[in-house]
């Protein structure tokens, strides 16, 4: 039997996100219980969409996915849910119909192994960008082999005693999720004395200049190959993946990246694997900004990345005449390139500033509006 605690610490290199320990669990198993007091739409849609999990089900892995409605869950996330069982049998999510006045407020995940092993994980984080992410959670993973016993008898319990409280989602949970506000934690963060109060999605944002965090805030300026035509997948040197985007486990780390348009609107968040190529030996992020464009003719395209916590980057990509992309270039041609291939250069904050005082990534934002 091997317990491990974990601390979900954003602002440290060598953490593992839940995220990352819930895939690393579902490697291998066959059935996957999970109770979780909240849950959002990006949240149980970049988990559930996760290739990882997506193989697990393709293998026969079947999920049974308890939340709960008494707060923050919202019907988007339970459409969302509903559409996702839709497609695949093997993925059975529920509601929890409180009968209490204190909240339903447990987040777990339990994983079975067809020889006979076993993997809790219960800690604090919820089925939420923040809880899996973001925040500063703790958790504990229960590891046992067949010899061992892991008792668990208790939610087997629960969920008897609690049967009729355990439904599908219907018309009437969407209703009474309808009337959950998604409580947003609006923090801040402070740069020379200034706090900027960040927009929430699709507001342009002020432009200021931020100093460096916790060792993060790296910037990387990378040209993008033409890759045979699909250049969207775009192509990474090992010293890139490991040194700025810090993967070191291509099965179960993502980045998750945000892209910020010349006016500052920024998208939806993008997780997406790191793909390692056996044939060529290169390394591929997909770049949702570069889907259904046009590889230049003559130069080019430049992406700029961000750095905002661990494996979490804003980026721009740039195609020539756009407004930043010569003084990035020049910084491509100036700096050291890291590695082989197609020009990579890291640098900071102070250096993309002078080079180009308007890059909209130099924006000083609060920390992230999130689900709990």
């Amino acid at each position: 039997m091997e317990f491990r605690f974990c601390i979900q610490d954003p602002t440290h290199s060598e953490t593992t996100y839940l995220y990352e320990a819930i895939l690393a669990a579902a490697i291998g198993a066959d059935a996957w219980r999970g109770v979780y007091a909240f849950a959002s739409r990006d949240g149980v849609n970049h988990l559930i969409e996760d290739p990882v999990v997506h193989e697990f089900m393709n293998a026969g892995g079947e999920i049974d996915l308890l939340v709960g409605i008494d707060a923050v869950t919202n019907r988007p996330t339970l459409e969302r849910l509903r559409e996702l069982e839709h497609r695949n049998a093997r993925f059975r999510p529920k509601v929890f119909w409180n009968p209490h006045s204190g909240l339903f407020h447990p987040k777990l995940s339990d994983f079975t192994y067809e020889d006979g092993r076993r993997t809790l994980i219960v800690g604090s984080g919820n089925l939420t960008p923040g809880g899996l992410t973001n925040n500063f959670e703790g958790y504990t993973i229960i590891s046992v082999d067949r010899a061992d016993e892991l008792d668990v008898s208790a939610l087997d319990e629960f969920l008897v005693r609690h049967a009729e409280q355990i439904r599908s989602i219907d018309d009437e949970a969407l209703e009474r999720a309808a009337r959950n506000l998604v409580r947003a934690i609006k923090g801040a963060r402070q740069a020379r004395g200034t706090l900027v109060r960040r927009p929430r999605r699709g507001r342009a944002v002020a432009v200021v200049q931020p100093a460096a965090v916790a060792g993060f805030d790296r910037i990387l300026i990378a040209q993008v190959p033409r890759a045979g035509g699909r250049w969207a997948q775009v192509h990474f040197n090992a010293d890139v993946v490991r040194d700025y985007f810090r993967i070191t486990d291509h099965k179960t780390q993502r980045v998750y990246l945000t892209r910020v348009a010349a006016d500052g609107h920024r998208a939806e968040v993008e997780v997406r694997p790191c793909v390692y190529s056996q044939t060529n030996k290169n390394h591929k992020i997909e770049i949702g900004a570069a889907r259904g464009q046009e590889y230049p003719e003559d130069d080019p395209p430049v992406l700029v990345f961000r750095e905002r916590q661990l494996r979490t980057f804003d980026y721009m990509l740039l195609m020539p005449n756009e407004n930043g992309y010569g003084p990035l270039v020049d910084l491509t041609r100036r700096l050291p390139t890291l590695g082989r291939g197609s020009p990579r250069v890291i640098t900071d904050m102070n250096t993309l500033a002078n080079a180009w005082p308007q890059c909209p990534l130099l924006t000083l934002l609060d920390a992230e509006d999130q689900d709990i």
